[in-house]
């Protein structure tokens, strides 16, 4: 279902490289490293495609772009503010997509540590110093993924 949809809306797209279904074990590690089950419909779409090298990150990316902002990133926030206070503007979220700019796509999750599957947002880094820095974009993974390849968000 993913995959078709991805395929109809970037068809000819030369950036756009759907990459060959995950592995349930790939799924399960990057789920650990994030420390948050992933909602069922991101791991439906890792199921089918594992990233597209444009928009999608691939289940390892997922797991690196966590590493990244825990570890690497840390450093330049800690400082301002603090190690708590960066942790929970970036730890909050399951971030699946990027838009090349320094933002991502994600789910957020809630302080049950369930992600909300009833929307997606957008968690803009230039607003990492906002209490909130993101903002819904789509309601599920089709519609973000509709929206997205139409250049509408």
């Amino acid at each position: 279902m993913y995959r078709e949809l991805i395929i109809k809306f970037t068809r000819g797209d030369p950036w756009v490289q759907v990459q060959p279904p995950c592995s349930e074990e790939a799924i399960e590690n990057a789920q650990k490293v994030v420390g948050h089950l992933f909602p069922e419909a991101l791991k439906a779409l890792l199921r089918e495609l594992n990233g597209d090298r444009w928009c999608l990150m691939s289940a390892e990316e997922i797991a690196e772009n966590v590493k990244a902002n825990r570890e690497s990133l840390l450093p330049f926030f800690e400082e301002e503010f603090g190690r708590e206070a960066y942790l929970k503007r970036v730890d909050r979220f399951i971030f699946f997509a990027k838009n090349g700019c320094g933002d991502y796509y994600c789910y957020r999750v809630g302080p049950d540590g369930a992600a909300d599957e009833n929307a997606i947002y957008i968690w803009e880094h230039e607003d990492i110093g906002e209490e909130c820095c993101w903002r819904e974009v789509a309601r599920d993974l089709t519609e973000f993924i509709t929206r997205y390849y139409n250049s509408e968000i």
